[in-house]
């Protein structure tokens, strides 16, 4: 084991990828920091360096999977621009991120822990949340007339909830991840069904 005098993303990245693990396996009341300590092989005191408590190190891990989303939560609707190219790239901004395999690890880790501590969850249930972004392309595409949606909010849930219903929430329980072709399908059903809810120009088609 080795310490590190200054800031190491590597470094970082690997207490992350061990405190993951150990906090699925053990559970976070149960997991040590410790056995985070030699999953990740550095010494006690670069762990502590990092971070100072087992509620930092949690905390952290919250804050990078939020960070994992960055792409997404710069995701501007384009007025005048095709809504089908828009709302696809939209999709796209989350499932790439949910192709991640740790982001899926990360994932699980939080939601287990967040079901047993209320106050856990209502810290990262507002970093890890990206409904929001939906609602407002939406919205504003409904604003433009390219969309026609009475309740924004309840079509941005589900949109989202389309994506995760393939995309997330199996993945949860499997830990595995959706390939290119499996997350491109589930993109276009769910554009598809959002269009023809709410688009304009749906029942004149065909």
């Amino acid at each position: 084991m080795t310490d590190c005098t200054g800031p190491n993303a590597s470094k970082h990245a690997q207490i992350i990828e061990a405190a993951v693990a150990e906090f699925q396996e053990k559970g976070f009341a149960a997991a040590s920091m410790d056995r985070v300590s030699a999953r990740a092989e550095v010494s006690k005191r670069t762990l502590y360096k990092y971070f100072e408590s087992k509620e930092n190190l949690f905390r952290s891990i919250v804050i990078e999977l939020s960070n994992r989303f960055a792409g997404l939560r710069d995701f501007r609707y384009t007025p005048g621009r095709d809504i089908r190219a828009q709302l696809t790239e939209l999709a796209w901004a989350e499932g790439r991120i949910l192709m991640m395999p740790e982001v899926i690890a990360m994932s699980r880790m939080v939601i287990s822990e967040t079901l047993r501590n209320p106050v856990l969850a209502a810290a990262a249930q507002g970093k890890l949340d990206k409904t929001p972004i939906f609602v407002a392309v939406l919205r504003e595409a409904s604003e433009e007339g390219q969309l026609q949606i009475d309740d924004p909010d309840r079509a941005g849930q589900e949109f989202i909830g389309l994506i995760k219903s393939r995309a997330f929430w199996p993945m949860v329980f499997t830990g595995g991840v959706l390939s290119k072709d499996e997350m491109t399908a589930t993109i276009d059903s769910s554009v598809e069904l959002i269009l023809s809810r709410y688009g304009v120009t749906h029942s004149s088609s065909g």
